[in-house]
C-alpha cells in the first residue's frame, strides 16, 4: 500500500497558495502599521477617576518624552500608503480584463463593511442596554467617544479608496505634479487653519493629506522608490526629519504626530507634519525592504502575516472594544488604573498588554469569519486565478456614466455615516459643530447613511451587469 502523504502545514499550505510576483513587503507593511496602531493606543489610552466622574486622558500628556516616539509610531501613513498600493494593483488588474468602477468599488469595500456593521449593530444595542441598567451617563459617553475613535480612520479610507481610480489617472499623467499639487494644497490649508484662525477650513487636509500618502503607494507600485539608491534614501530621511523639526521647533505645529487633549492637533486634521512624515516613513521603509522581504521568504513568518491580514479589520475596529472592557473590569473590581509615567505604570505595561493582546486574539478568531465571508481562503497577496468572464459587450457611455455615479454617491453616504459616528462621539464637547461640517451627528442617519451608501454601491455592479 502507498504510504500516506505526509500532513501540510498551514505555513505551506500559504507558501504555495502565493503568487511568485507578490510583493510579500507591502503586506507585511500594511500588517505591520496597524499592529502598531493597535498597540500604540492600547499604551496611549488610559482613564482618569476623579469622584464620580470618570475621564479620558492620553499618556501622552503625562509623558511628554514619548512625544517625540509618535514620529516613528505614527504609521498611518504607512498604512495608507499601502493602501495606495492596493488600490491602483487592483484597479489596473480590473481594467486590463474589463471591469468597471462599481465592480471595482464593491470588491473594496465589501470586506470592509461586512464587519464594520456588525461592530456599529452591536454597540447601538449594547451602550443603550448598559444605561438602561445602570452605568451611569459619564461612562456611556467615555466609552462612546472611545469606541468611535477608529470609525473616522474608516471613513476617510473609504473616501480615499473610492477616489483611487481618479487619482490614479491624475498619477498616470504626472505623479510629480501631483504629489507636488497637493503638497501645496496642504500648506495653504494649514495656513487658513493655523494663520488665519479658520479651523473648520483643516478638515480639508482630511482628504489632502491620505490622498497625498496614497499617491506615494502609486508611485511605490511604479518602481519609482525602488529606483533610488540608498544614500538617495538616506537623504530623504534627513531630510524629511529636518523638516519636522523645523515645523516643530520654529513653526506652528506641535511635537507630538497623536492628538493631544486641549492642544493643536497634527493629526485630527492632519497637518504637513504627517505630510512630511509620510515621506520619511515611506524612505525609512525602502531602506528595510529588501532584509524584510528576505525575512518574509520563510514560511513561518510569512504564515503569520497570512494570518494577521485575515483579520485585519476585525482587529482594528474590536481592538479598543477589548481595551474598554478591559477598563470596565477594572473599575468595577475597585482598582484604578495607574498614573500615566509612573513606576506602576511602567511595571504593568508588558503584562497590560500582553492580557489585551490574548483577549482580542480570541475576539478577533471567532469574528474574523464575517471578515472573509465566502470567498476563496488564498493568501493574503495572492490573485484569483479562476480568469474573470469576458464581458458580451462592453457597458455603454450611459451605463458607466451611471453606475459610477451611484457608486461614488454610495462610497460618499458610506464614509460620511461612519464619520457621523465620530461626530456623535464628539458632541459634549465645545468644538463638536466644527468638526465634521454637514456630517450627520444622529446615530439612526449616521446608520441609515452606511446601510444606503452600501445598498447603492450593490445597485450600481447590478445596474452594470444587466445591462450588459
Amino acid at each position: 500500500m502507498p504510504a500516506n502523504p505526509p500532513p501540510v502545514s498551514f505555513a505551506e499550505r500559504v507558501c504555495a497558495a502565493t503568487a511568485p510576483d507578490r510583493d510579500r513587503f507591502i503586506d507585511a507593511v500594511r500588517a505591520g502599521s496597524l499592529l502598531i496602531v493597535v498597540l500604540g493606543h492600547w499604551l496611549m489610552a488610559t482613564v482618569v477617576v476623579q469622584g464620580d466622574q470618570i475621564i479620558g486622558a492620553n499618556a501622552l500628556t503625562s509623558i511628554p518624552a514619548l512625544q517625540l516616539a509618535t514620529w516613528l509610531l505614527q504609521v498611518m501613513p504607512l498604512f495608507f500608503i499601502a493602501g495606495g498600493f492596493s488600490n491602483i494593483t487592483v484597479w489596473r488588474s480590473l481594467r486590463r480584463r474589463g471591469g468597471t468602477y462599481p465592480e471595482y468599488l464593491k470588491g473594496r469595500l465589501v470586506r470592509l463593511l461586512r464587519p464594520t456593521l456588525l461592530f456599529v449593530l452591536f454597540w447601538h444595542l449594547a451602550l443603550p442596554t448598559a444605561a438602561a441598567l445602570g452605568m451611569s451617563q459619564n461612562r456611556v459617553d467615555v466609552i462612546g467617544l472611545l469606541l468611535g475613535q477608529p470609525l473616522w480612520f474608516l471613513g476617510v479610507y473609504v473616501a480615499t479608496t473610492a477616489l483611487a481610480p481618479a487619482m490614479t489617472s491624475w498619477h498616470a499623467v504626472s505623479p510629480r505634479i501631483a504629489l507636488a499639487a497637493l503638497v501645496v494644497g496642504a500648506v495653504v490649508v494649514d495656513w487658513f487653519r493655523l494663520g488665519k484662525g479658520l479651523k473648520s477650513v483643516g478638515y480639508l487636509n482630511l482628504a489632502i493629506v491620505w490622498l497625498f500618502a496614497q499617491q506615494l503607494g502609486f508611485s511605490y507600485a511604479d518602481g519609482h522608490f525602488a529606483r533610488l539608491s540608498r544614500p538617495a534614501l538616506w537623504v530623504t530621511v534627513a531630510g524629511s526629519l529636518a523638516v519636522l523639526v523645523a515645523l516643530t521647533s520654529w513653526g506652528p505645529y506641535p511635537v507630538s504626530m497623536v492628538g493631544m487633549p486641549g492642544r493643536t492637533s497634527n493629526m485630527t486634521p492632519p497637518t504637513t507634519c504627517l505630510l512630511v512624515l509620510a515621506v520619511a516613513q515611506m524612505a525609512m521603509a525602502m531602506l528595510a525592504r529588501d532584509r524584510v522581504s528576505r525575512w518574509l521568504q520563510r514560511p513561518a513568518l510569512w504564515a503569520g502575516v497570512v494570518r494577521f491580514a485575515s483579520m485585519a479589520m476585525t482587529v482594528y475596529l474590536w481592538h479598543l472594544s477589548v481595551l474598554v472592557l478591559a477598563f470596565l473590569a477594572l473599575l468595577g473590581l475597585g482598582v484604578n488604573p495607574p498614573p500615566p509615567g509612573s513606576g506602576l505604570w511602567w511595571l504593568t505595561r508588558p503584562f497590560w498588554l500582553l492580557d489585551l493582546s490574548l483577549v482580542l486574539a480570541v475576539v478577533a478568531t471567532l469574528l474574523s469569519p464575517l471578515e472573509r465571508g465566502r470567498t476563496a481562503q488564498v493568501s493574503a497577496g495572492s490573485q484569483p486565478t479562476r480568469p474573470r468572464e469576458q464581458l458580451s459587450q462592453p457597458p455603454t457611455t450611459t451605463t458607466t456614466v451611471t453606475a459610477t455615479t451611484l457608486s461614488g454617491l454610495g462610497a460618499t453616504l458610506i464614509s460620511f455615516g461612519l464619520l457621523g459616528y465620530v461626530a456623535s462621539g464628539l458632541q459634549p464637547t465645545p468644538h463638536a459643530s466644527s468638526v465634521l461640517l454637514f456630517v450627520p451627528v444622529d446615530p439612526i442617519q449616521n446608520t441609515v447613511c452606511v446601510l444606503v451608501g452600501f445598498a447603492l454601491s450593490i445597485l450600481a455592479t447590478r445596474w452594470v451587469r444587466r445591462r450588459q
